[in-house]
């Protein structure tokens, strides 16, 4: 098992000798920049250190500005942090069945920025790059809505995920996740490899980000972190992996949310 919890640990992979983003090795001087992940607008002051930054090819981190200002808008609401005039985010609103009013985030692909940490957690646990071709699935941590001519329609989260909660719970209770913790404990990602019903490996995670389960809305939807899973393109298992326990026991918590005390 792996862990990344401490300012030490985190300076150990700033030296990586690869881009997480891209998966290619530096060969030019100068073609180096450096990137936090995740990005440290999203964290308020008091929670900026210590951060986990790691190694990109300048082109290579130069797109990603506009998602991170949104994204870091959308969770500052949980931090009191003000929205800036004009806002990055996009808002829609409308009613529910019950004459409530809901209001909704647009325009902003969150699984594109959870992906690209994920990328970089798995460059710092296993010091290698995490392959663009892989098979990846990610469950957002609030409710979705698809727009149809009849209007929004509420879009149920796969069964998939509440079995990823379920893992990352049993194995978070006997201590065989893959960790890392930074800012100030405001980003905690977790995961394990747990093999599959075809006998490959599958990594398991989550990420939590100031208890981001509490932007959705309570009162029409059930709570929900962020959870999802990956495959390496030749289904192995990095060597310092942490592997499922093979114990069973009942484990408590909430349903959608393997951080749940």
């Amino acid at each position: 098992m792996v862990a990344l919890e401490t300012q030490q640990a985190m300076r150990a992979v700033q030296g990586l000798p690869f881009c997480y983003l891209c998966g290619n090795e530096f060969v030019a001087a100068g073609a180096r920049n450096r990137d936090h992940v995740p990005p440290s607008s999203i964290f308020a002051i008091p929670d900026r250190n210590f951060p986990l930054v790691l190694p990109t090819h300048t082109a290579c981190n130069g797109g990603w500005s506009a998602g991170d200002e949104a994204i870091a808008q959308l969770v500052g609401l949980l931090h009191g942090k003000p929205l800036p005039i004009p806002a990055r985010l996009e808002f829609a609103s409308g009613l529910f069945d019950d004459g409530t009013q809901g209001v909704a985030v647009r325009g902003l692909d969150l699984r594109a920025v959870i992906r690209r940490c994920v990328r970089g957690f798995h460059a710092a646990l296993y010091r290698e790059p995490l392959a663009s071709t892989m098979a990846f699935a990610t469950c957002p941590p609030m409710p979705e809505v698809r727009v149809e001519d009849a209007g929004a329609q509420y879009v149920e989260p796969p069964e998939m995920c509440e079995r990823f909660v379920e893992e990352l719970q049993r194995n978070r209770a006997s201590r065989t996740v893959d960790r890392i913790v930074c800012r100030n404990g405001k980003c905690r990602y977790e995961c394990v490899w747990s093999l599959a019903e075809d006998g490959r490996w599958l990594c398991i995670y989550g990420l939590d980000l100031y208890g981001w389960r509490e932007l959705g809305d309570p009162d029409h939807f059930e709570p929900r972190s962020c959870v999802g899973a990956y495959r390496l393109p030749d289904a192995r298992i990095p060597d310092a992996a942490g592997r499922a326990t093979e114990l069973v026991f009942s484990i408590g918590g909430g349903r959608r949310d393997p951080f749940g005390e």
